[in-house]
């Protein structure tokens, strides 16, 4: 019995230790597994982070792009609305002018025939004066050979 219970023992401390050594055979393949699968996770980590690095990169140059685009078309409006201003402002200035010219040809025109009608009423006031004075002359003309028939 003593070798029976020996030799158990013995079988005993061979299947002990062979579990001993699966157990240890199996956490190293764990503890490789764990490893194999950290690396990967790792590796996709940094994928992913360039991806999201290049993706705001890429958006980032995509909202620059945009808003150089939106300043370019305000510049444009902009300049649209100056030149509009400014065309319409030299419109009005030369209507203006114009008008202001017509106006006061009119009034020149006004002026003179006013200066024509004054010009005329004047020289037909020194016409009457000068029939008035040869009516005179021509009295006095009567009188003196009137006066000398009788002297």
């Amino acid at each position: 019995m003593k070798q029976a219970a020996r030799a158990a023992q013995g079988d005993i401390k061979q299947v002990r230790e062979a579990g001993k050594a699966r157990a240890e055979d199996g956490l190293k393949e764990a503890q490789e597994s764990y490893d194999a699968t950290k690396a990967s996770a790792k590796e996709k980590v940094i994928g992913s982070r360039q991806k999201v690095d290049e993706s705001r990169y890429d958006l980032t140059e995509q909202a620059r792009q945009t808003a150089r685009e939106a300043q370019a078309k305000l510049n444009q409006y902009k300049n649209a609305a100056e030149q509009s201003l400014a065309d319409a402002r030299k419109t009005s200035e030369q209507k203006f002018e114009k008008t202001k010219d017509a106006i006061t040809q009119r009034a020149d025109e006004a002026k003179d025939a006013g200066q024509s009608w004054f010009s005329w009423g004047q020289s037909k006031a020194d016409e009457a004066k000068r029939e008035g004075a040869q009516k005179v002359a021509e009295g006095a003309e009567d009188v003196k050979k009137r006066a000398e028939r009788q002297v």
